[in-house]
């Protein structure tokens, strides 16, 4: 387009709404410039598809080479998304930062809360150091013996019951032994036919003697034949040997006549030795067999315990220890024994657990039975005036030893150090004093340093 050439008027349509925020339509906005033809030239312009303009009065040739300030128009436009983005932003990070606020007050509103705690007060007194029995024991007597039948017969008499005391040699039970002395009787018959059996083979054997040496002189002489004289020695050797098996027969009889009177002479059950009866089998009328149980005796004057100890503790108990042994019958008293027997192998059972087996002397306690269920704390230490707290007072393990004290309502943690650790108590070495109170609920997840207490019991 030349400098001189003579441009054509153009009519900008301008939106008239100049409210804050008021974007212009597409149409509005594009129909400001539109394709005019001034003398035969056309002007490129940005056209709308619909959009159309007319010429209108003629304007300045300026207004042609520059457009509307659209630029500015949308930055702000920009402008206004983005800061309504940065509202929205703004608010969502005020709703994370409420919502943490209110955990982390609840939180601390938890925590504030007292825990409830169990305590003890940190004692002084002996602490033992003992090997428990690997299982429960049994009390045993000195002398214990089942007894059973040797003969089969009936039962006539029980002489004493369960609960008694006998003597040694006392009589227990008497078999019916009219049977018994009949057996003797023939057995003593055998033993007298035997005898005569022998006297007859004796006599025919001395007169087979008799008519041999005559044959004999007969012979020399030649008035009998040799084969008669041979056969009478034939006999005479026979006879000699029925008469060794006639004397045989005797010994065979005598020995069975014994048998009937030692079964006769065991018709009477006697007490081997002086005891107490446990059990009794058998009653009045009952016919037994030979093997058949007939009542248990023990000597209760002297009791132990049969217990039995780990393989791993058999190196720190000694013959002569003392033991404390606790009974289910009697809960909470403890009574003292002595090691007095320790096996001399090691035995293993189906699970491949070793174990020794132990036998700890009973004092006389006229309340304790045969049988009874016990435990067996062998002590192979004490300390005297230890300070001293219960096992489920200490955190940790090893060398890494704490307890949790109560002071001012407070929990502390403490670092200790410990000395005999056992079921029953743990010796404190350093870390406590004598008073403090310790707590005892350590399962309480809540239990931590510098925690509120509220302390439910003491002992």
């Amino acid at each position: 387009m030349s400098r001189g050439s003579e441009q054509a008027p153009i009519r900008r349509t301008a939106c008239t709404r100049r409210s804050r925020g008021h974007r212009c339509s597409f149409q509005e906005a594009s129909a400001r410039w539109a394709p005019v033809q001034v003398e035969g030239l056309i002007l490129a312009t940005r056209s709308p598809p619909m959009a159309s303009t007319t010429i209108s009065s003629p304007e300045p040739a300026a207004a042609q080479a520059s457009p509307p300030n659209t630029t500015a128009r949308k930055g702000r436009e920009v402008k206004g998304r983005l800061r309504k983005r940065r509202w929205g932003w703004l608010v969502w990070i005020a709703v994370i930062a409420a919502a943490a606020a209110g955990a982390l007050w609840l939180a601390r509103g938890r925590a504030a809360a007292p825990v409830p705690v169990s305590t003890m007060r940190v004692s002084r007194g002996a602490v033992r150091d003992f090997v428990t029995s690997a299982a429960a024991g049994r009390v045993a007597a000195r002398q214990e013996a089942t007894l059973r039948a040797e003969i089969a017969g009936k039962v006539q008499k029980v002489h004493r019951r369960r609960g008694d005391r006998v003597n040694a040699g006392e009589p227990l039970i008497t078999y019916d032994a009219a049977e018994l002395k009949e057996r003797a009787r023939v057995a003593d018959a055998a033993v007298a036919l035997a005898r005569a059996q022998v006297l007859q083979a004796e006599q025919n054997a001395a007169n087979v003697d008799v008519n041999l040496a005559r044959a004999n002189r007969l012979r020399e002489s030649g008035a009998i034949a040799v084969a008669e004289a041979d056969t009478l020695d034939g006999q005479q050797k026979a006879m000699a040997r029925a008469a060794d098996a006639a004397r045989a027969g005797v010994s065979q009889a005598m020995a069975s006549a014994q048998l009937a009177r030692v079964a006769l002479g065991k018709a009477v059950v006697l007490a081997p030795f002086a005891g107490t009866v446990l059990v009794t089998s058998v009653d009045e009328g009952e016919t037994t067999a030979p093997g058949a149980p007939l009542l248990e005796l023990a000597d209760v004057s002297e009791l132990h315990v049969d217990a039995e100890i780990d393989e791993a503790d058999l190196g720190r108990v000694k013959i002569e220890m003392p033991a404390d042994i606790t009974f289910d019958a009697f809960p909470g008293e403890r009574i003292r024994g002595t090691l007095s027997e320790i096996a001399p192998s090691v035995t293993r059972d189906l699970r491949g657990d070793r174990s020794v087996a132990v036998d700890v002397a009973l004092p006389a306690d006229p309340r304790l039975r045969v049988g009874m269920s016990a435990d067996v704390d062998i002590i192979v230490a004490v300390r005297e005036d230890a300070l001293f707290i219960p096992p489920n007072a200490v955190q940790g393990r090893g060398a890494e030893r704490a307890a949790f004290v109560v002071k001012g309502g407070v929990v502390h943690k403490r670092v200790i150090e410990v000395g005999i650790s056992t079921w029953e108590a743990v010796e404190i070495r350093s870390g406590l004093a004598e008073g403090e109170e310790v707590v005892t609920s350590l399962s309480s997840a809540q239990v931590a340093d510098g925690v509120r207490a509220d302390v439910k019991a003491t002992k």
